[in-house]
């Protein structure tokens, strides 16, 4: 992977994880394919999820929608050289997409398979790759 290509989809991941912030309403068709579409905001209300509406899912979503989100973004800013240590990159893709994965698991649906994807491409590219802000910079 490429440093820009490693930062599309450390973005990637950061937007599809802060979009469980706003799930579509019940009802409500994916958003238009220019935009995405479900692939891009793969959260609805009436998904039948693997928790419950309420509680216990509605206290995890954006914990760690949130959490998935700002580790991309931290991992980003480290591989961009702004204020983050490159030493912490390889633990903030994977805590993120730690994150982002138990958030898929949740909400799972069709939808989560490109958001699921990115986080394994994520995981592949750190543990089977090893790459590291260095390596990346080139």
């Amino acid at each position: 992977m490429s440093k820009v290509v490693s930062i599309l989809v450390l973005l990637l991941g950061a937007q599809v994880n802060l979009s469980a912030l706003v799930p579509a309403a019940p009802g409500q068709a994916p958003p238009p394919w220019w935009v995405g579409g479900g692939l891009l905001w793969p959260f609805f209300s009436d998904t039948s999820t693997l928790l419950r509406a309420g509680g216990v899912r509605d206290a995890l979503t954006p914990l760690l929608g949130i959490a998935a989100a700002a580790c991309f973004l931290l991992a980003a800013a480290a591989l961009l050289g702004w204020l983050v240590p490159p030493s912490w990159f390889s633990s903030l893709v994977v805590a993120g997409a730690v994150a982002s994965m138990v958030l898929q698991v949740v909400w799972l649906s069709g939808w989560a398979v490109l958001p699921l994807l990115v986080d394994a491409a994520l995981l592949w590219s750190v543990f089977a790759l090893h790459l590291t802000v260095d390596s990346l910079r080139g």
